[in-house]
């Protein structure tokens, strides 16, 4: 955005504060991820800004959607903000292709500028987002049994609503492996395995992830919004999957999951697991 001309404002890290914006303005049946994401806006609003970036992620994969909360986003943040605040919404969406994703960006630009400075930042971008896929991928050490960690990229990759998860995880013995480990294409190809391909990108990569990777486990940890429907209908077919051969650990959690009550069960089912491996 920035090489398009545009004073990029960014949030910051998910923290209590913004929570409690989100919370405040939010109806209660909204998942946590959402609250979370309504307090990053009105934190924002607060500071005065008039125009936000809340594209609407249709799709990221061919033949697959995101969550319902990501189709209707922007149509849920413009309740939430005043009359006076704009929102940029370009549409992404891949279902006809990934190269439908990279017109879409080339569209949006050109309307804020020429087409040389457009491709440089477009480029620039992709750049970027390989480099910090890398790092994320070198992130994981060798621990004393493995573990995957499923879940939405929302909740995993953020270390306030997860409670700091992946850390503990760590801090307990774990190597923790997620679906972001693995590419689209291998764990597409893994889904195969399955009476039918599911059409939500998340669950497919964390079903992917999983059929590839099971010879490899130790046990699996799912964290999932509560009552998010997507999320616990992967719960049945992971257990489908796998049987009774990897443990399995679900954890649902909303703005009232205690993080000492989390580490219990974390500390418990990691015992569990060196137990096992221990005979």
């Amino acid at each position: 955005m920035a090489e398009l001309g545009f004073q990029v404002v960014s949030s910051p890290w998910t923290n209590q504060e913004l929570l409690e914006l989100g919370l405040a303005s939010c109806v209660d049946c909204a998942c946590l991820p959402l609250k979370a994401y309504v307090g990053h806006v009105q934190f924002l609003v607060q500071q005065g800004l008039s125009l936000l970036f809340v594209p609407q992620v249709v799709s990221l994969f061919p033949k697959e959607w995101t969550c319902s909360v990501l189709l209707g986003l922007p149509d849920l943040v413009k309740q939430y903000v005043p009359p006076s605040v704009r929102l940029l919404t370009p549409v992404l969406d891949a279902r006809r292709g990934i190269h439908q994703l990279t017109l879409q960006y080339l569209h949006f630009g050109l309307q804020w500028a020429r087409p040389s400075p457009v491709l440089r930042a477009w480029r620039k971008a992709v750049r970027a987002q390989r480099t910090w896929e890398r790092a994320y991928q070198a992130v994981s050490s060798p621990g004393r049994f493995r573990l995957l960690l499923l879940g939405p990229r929302y909740l995993t990759d953020d270390p306030y609503l997860n409670g700091n998860l992946r850390e503990k995880l760590r801090d307990l013995g774990a190597e923790v492996l997620c679906p972001a480990d693995f590419s689209d294409a291998t764990t597409a190809a893994a889904c195969s395995l399955l009476r039918k391909r599911p059409y939500w990108t998340c669950t497919r990569r964390s079903l992917g992830a999983l059929a590839h990777a099971v010879p490899q486990l130790d046990g699996v940890v799912t964290i999932s919004p509560f009552g998010c429907g997507a999320e616990a209908m992967q719960g049945v077919l992971i257990t489908s999957l796998t049987g009774t051969r990897i443990p399995h650990l679900e954890l649902h959690v909303d703005e009232h999951t205690s993080p000492v009550g989390l580490f219990t069960r974390l500390e418990a089912f990691c015992d569990l697991l060196e137990r096992k491996r221990s005979g």
